[in-house]
């Protein structure tokens, strides 16, 4: 983590405390292999000001836009992953009208139609009780969650609280940020005499959900509300804009470890963007090297082409070869004479992948920085790569 007191006068925090409604807002969103809220906030507090523009072709559950909206700040950002684009969108655009948003919960009710509760397959048979069952599939025929803000925030509420541990969420024990193999879950509830799911209404359940998170009222938004979340490639679906951006954050996927359709099967079901059962495939992990690195050159391009000349990247990634040397290579390329420093970012606690029984070492993280025009602000423990 960079230190923000290590940079130039860095402004006043915000507070995340869930007593605030920015604190509680932030937390919207369980989401694999994200990085922390104290990340996105160090880099966009220590180089930015208010009113400037930052990106994150990566963005996943949006906290680098969130954070740099409840900041002043204005933001650009992309993700692939339409789980993580409701999240993100949510977040910084959440419903003004809450009595709306209680009246639509009910309406997807009302929109259940015989056959709606009926199990697919065993995991589906456990994992819900057929009101809950019921409920999902009415959603996954009704919510324009692409198109209408309500229906999105509807939707960012259900596959929020869609798994979770018993008496948390809407399903039978589960793990809360990924969507585990329907069969080892199935074998787990029977093993563990979870041979019926949590019998739950959900309208109310989602009500009192959804109240919770409004009770301390609506994240503090820009003037303007410049903040541009695409859904797609980044190369083709991160938004235009008029402003040029003076700082980049994100980090992308890396290569070989995980992949958006397997960490959230589930939710995108429930959301109509995949089957009732996950289907697996190594080329959603990015394994090919030559695909990867085209991948993201191609996102890293696209950002380019909007960002100052002397605008400043922090990109997080693995610390493993595989991924990093891809990484430290093109941003080299977008560099120049500037180069490119890095600080290493050990794990200082068990990793989310040690939750999912890979308790295997790991190397860490690694931030990689392409230096502000001032190299003064250089945080403290940041070396050229070329030096390390």
């Amino acid at each position: 983590m960079i230190d923000a007191s290590l940079m130039a006068c860095p402004p006043s925090r915000w507070t995340r405390r869930p007593s605030t409604p920015e604190g509680r807002w932030a937390r919207l969103g369980p989401y694999y292999a994200m990085f922390p809220l104290e990340f996105a906030e160090d880099a966009i507090l220590g180089f930015t000001e208010p009113g400037q523009l930052i990106v994150d072709p990566f963005c996943g559950r949006g906290t680098v836009p969130y954070v740099a909206m409840v900041t002043g700040r204005a933001s650009i950002a992309c993700d692939i992953n339409p789980v993580a684009w409701v999240y993100a969108m949510t977040k910084t655009s959440p419903a003004s009208d809450l009595g709306v948003l209680l009246e639509r919960v009910g309406e997807v009710q009302g929109a259940i139609v015989a056959g709606d509760e009926v199990a697919e397959n065993d995991f589906q048979s456990l994992a819900f009780c057929p009101a809950v069952l019921a409920y999902i599939n009415s959603a996954r025929r009704v919510l324009k969650w692409r198109t209408n803000a309500i229906d999105r925030c509807v939707a960012a509420f259900l596959v929020h609280y869609l798994h979770s541990k018993l008496g948390e969420g809407l399903s039978n024990q589960m793990r809360h940020s990924k969507a585990m193999s329907p069969k080892y879950c199935v074998q787990w509830w029977r093993k563990h005499g979870l041979t019926a799911a949590p019998l739950l209404d959900p309208v109310e359940f989602l009500k009192a959900k959804i109240r919770w998170r409004y009770a301390k009222g609506l994240p503090q938004q820009t003037e303007t509300r410049a903040i541009d979340i695409g859904l797609g490639d980044a190369a083709a679906a991160l938004p235009a804009s008029s402003q040029q951006a003076e700082l980049v954050v994100t980090s992308p996927p890396y290569s070989g470890i995980t992949d958006y359709r397997t960490d959230s099967w589930l939710r995108l079901w429930a959301l109509g963007e995949g089957p009732s059962l996950p289907t697996w495939h190594t080329q959603q992990k990015y394994v090919h090297l030559e695909n990867y690195t085209a991948m993201v050159r191609r996102a890293f391009a696209a950002t380019n082409e909007i960002c100052t000349a002397d605008c400043t990247w922090l990109v997080r990634s693995d610390a493993r070869p595989r991924t990093r040397n891809v990484l430290e290579s093109l941003l080299l390329e977008i560099a120049g004479e500037r180069g490119v420093y890095a600080l290493s970012a050990p794990f200082s606690s068990a990793t989310q992948t040690a939750l999912y029984g890979d308790t295997s070492p790991k190397p860490g993280e690694i931030d990689l920085l392409i230096p502000p025009a001032d190299k003064c602000r250089i945080p403290a423990g940041f070396e050229p790569i070329d030096q390390r």
